[in-house]
């Protein structure tokens, strides 16, 4: 859930609330924070939904099955390679369907993340064409930056792998 920044907004007003009714001595402070970001979520949403709002593809593959919330928020479909589990093998009928998807929609990047191996991806994008790069479904700490950063940075990838206007 924590792709899609209108979903983040949720979570964190129940996180604020948790923390305002432990530690009601700083719930101002809780509040405080939680206006600060949800100004940078709201931001965040809008960037997402101006940027993916006119993109000459709308199906993106990535290595496995993370980016769903992200995809129904911004009217995106996903294809995976490993479905919801990362380390799964897919079978060969999975990957004849992925390098289908690929050529039918004229995906031009095949979707890797950090902490799993590209291998399957490479060997798809080098039988189909496409490239490769990475889209961070931010289940660790970013490289470098914070969450605004690696969102950004996913939504700039994702422009250019969709030819987004």
């Amino acid at each position: 859930f924590w792709l899609d920044p209108v979903r983040m907004q949720a979570a964190a007003k129940a996180v604020e609330a948790a923390l305002a009714q432990a530690d009601p001595a700083h719930a101002d402070d809780y509040a405080a924070n939680l206006d600060t970001l949800n100004a940078t979520l709201t931001d965040l949403n809008t960037s997402y939904s101006t940027g993916l709002g006119h993109c000459e593809r709308t199906t993106f593959v990535t290595s496995h099955a993370a980016f769903g919330y992200l995809a129904d928020r911004y009217g995106l479909t996903q294809a995976s390679i490993s479905g919801v589990d990362p380390e799964s093998e897919p079978s060969p009928a999975e990957l004849a369907e992925v390098k289908k998807i690929v050529e039918s929609t004229g995906t031009t990047t095949i979707f890797t993340e950090e902490l799993v191996s590209p291998t399957t991806a490479q060997a798809i994008a080098a039988e189909t064409g496409a490239g490769t790069d990475v889209l961070s479904p931010l289940e660790s700490k970013p490289e470098s930056g914070d969450y605004t950063d690696a969102m950004t940075t996913n939504l700039d990838r994702l422009k250019v792998a969709l030819a987004c206007q």
